[in-house]
């Protein structure tokens, strides 16, 4: 697989590759942190969701929207991370992980892939651990170059939900998409025409579906032009993204989700499964 990796491969280039620690809890947002400190892949660095991945809540953008770049950037440098380093991210449910995947190809990053398995995995297979502090390198440069086509804003959605050739895919649970479990947003249900694909639907015992697994899931998609990824922050539909980019070049996040969608009383929703 191009964005995942699995313990073993991890194992036999520990020395070669940047790996960064990207656990997270959406009810606690210090568990990230706290977990880090008692214990975490040997070398790896800590990035926490919402301080370096995602940047000020306001009125508009959704709860987690795009950091400041130039703050992302600081921060990356700051972990010796250049255009030229293979990084490798992990968590437990390689759902921030995919966050943090997506964001590093949104600034032009080619080489990084996800733990398969994520953290538990790692502790399964033997994998060695500290709470060691890893040692920060020499701050490094970082020369980016932004992808915009591979992140959708709310006119996008607008058209999406406007044209036949263009798919939203809700990534959230289905009992959130129907609306019947609304844990953070004060409107449950989902974006109009948005079809279901729970980001969990593509893992198996916490790794990625095979490759024909995969496809039949995506079938539905084929005939699609492009496909724009939401969930609640741009978190789960990042982990959507980046198992369907193994596969298509064709997908985008709207990292805004229905956080930012919901935040216009004047958009609508729907709770009919449109599947």
């Amino acid at each position: 697989m191009n964005n995942f990796i699995n313990v073993n491969q991890l194992k036999e280039n520990l020395k070669n590759v940047v790996i960064l620690d990207v656990r997270f809890d959406l009810h606690d947002s210090n568990y990230g942190q706290q977990k880090y400190d008692e214990e975490h892949i040997i070398g790896s660095f800590f990035i926490d969701l919402d301080k370096n991945l995602a940047g000020e809540k306001k009125e508009h953008g959704g709860s987690r929207p795009l950091p400041e770049i130039k703050e992302f950037i600081k921060k990356i440098e700051r972990l010796g991370i250049t255009k030229d380093s293979s990084i490798v991210v992990y968590d437990e449910e390689m759902v921030t992980a995919a966050r943090a995947f997506w964001m590093f190809k949104y600034i032009g990053h080619k080489d990084i892939k996800i733990l398969n398995g994520g953290y538990t995995e790692w502790l399964k297979e033997g994998g060695v651990v500290t709470n060691e502090k890893t040692q920060l390198p020499e701050t490094s440069k970082y020369n980016f170059e932004i992808l915009k086509d591979i992140c959708a804003d709310i006119v996008e959605v607008k058209e999406a939900i406007k044209e036949k050739d263009i798919s939203i895919v809700e990534c959230r649970s289905f009992e959130r998409y129907l609306g019947q479990n609304e844990p953070f947003y004060s409107k449950p249900g989902h974006i109009p025409t948005a079809i279901s694909i729970d980001s969990k639907s593509l893992l198996k015992n916490r790794k990625v579906k095979s490759s024909e697994e995969l496809n039949e899931i995506f079938r539905r998609l084929n005939s699609s032009k492009n496909i724009v990824f939401s969930c609640g922050s741009g978190v789960n539909a990042s982990l959507d993204y980046a198992v369907y980019s193994e596969f298509f070049s064709n997908g985008k996040v709207y990292i805004g989700s229905y956080s930012d969608w919901t935040s216009y009383s004047e958009n609508s929703i729907e709770t009919k499964d449109e599947n």
